[in-house]
């Protein structure tokens, strides 16, 4: 044997050298961890699991509760407004003095109730809850729009619905936001209230009165119609007198 072939020898391993190295190393490849730090790893992970979903669970649960409060609060506001238009349309039998009385009482009440509800709707939670809270705020601009009309023989605007609930609040602003679809809408239900007042003129022998009604209501058509054309508020087809 000549010295390269030695030297190659030398530097070549033995078939059973190989068998040990490969056999070290699956063994070291084929080693568990620590049964310890595998415990560990899935307790921190199932806690982290369930700290995420808890803080989902309140944070729906808040939603809920939220959603619910002002929808209570807006039906409570919807029968508020009511008693103030069938006070409202007493007036041909108890007189102006009597009724307007009694609906400023039943307006003082839905005031009361419109802070109530004001308290869940600040910052960006006014247009998050705008469906919850409309129809009760859309009854609202019935009643006082009809009190309006039967006081002032005209048609109530959106910042006179402003400053009636502006009135007595702490830092100068409406207590609520109305928003153009809310008055619109509101504004929509008025016919319905003013034909049963011109009714009841009319039993009553009131001519003067009925033709108020029919001009008031050929008037609140036309702009309504006009709006129509725009298509910028939403349902007001539906409504539409």
């Amino acid at each position: 044997m000549d010295q390269h072939t030695a030297k190659k020898a030398r530097h070549t391993p033995s078939n059973q050298e190989h068998a040990q190295n490969t056999t070290t190393t699956a063994t070291s490849l084929a080693k568990p961890s620590e049964p310890g730090s595998i415990t560990t790893e899935c307790a921190d992970s199932k806690t982290a699991v369930l700290a995420s979903f808890s803080a989902y669970r309140d944070t729906l649960d808040a939603h809920y509760d939220q959603r619910e409060r002002i929808i209570k609060c807006s039906r409570d506001i919807t029968a508020m407004s009511k008693k103030m238009v069938f006070a409202l349309l007493r007036i041909t039998q108890d007189g102006p003095v009597q009724a307007f009385r009694e609906t400023e009482k039943h307006h003082k009440r839905v005031i009361e109730l419109f802070r109530k509800v004001s308290v869940d709707l600040q910052g960006t939670d006014a247009l998050k809850y705008q469906a919850q809270v409309t129809h009760g705020v859309q009854e609202y601009v019935e009643a006082i729009g009809l009190w309006v009309f039967l006081r002032d023989n005209k048609l109530i605007t959106k910042q006179q619905v402003v400053e009636y609930l502006t009135v007595g609040d702490t830092d100068g602003g409406p207590i609520i936001n109305i928003t153009d679809s809310d008055y619109v809408l509101g504004i929509c239900d008025l016919p319905g209230e003013v034909n049963r007042y011109c009714i009841n003129s009319l039993g009553k022998g009131d001519r003067e009165a009925v033709k108020r009604c029919v001009e008031f209501l050929r008037v609140l058509k036309e702009g309504v119609e006009l709006l129509l054309c725009t298509g910028k508020i939403k349902d007001l087809k539906k409504k539409a007198p």
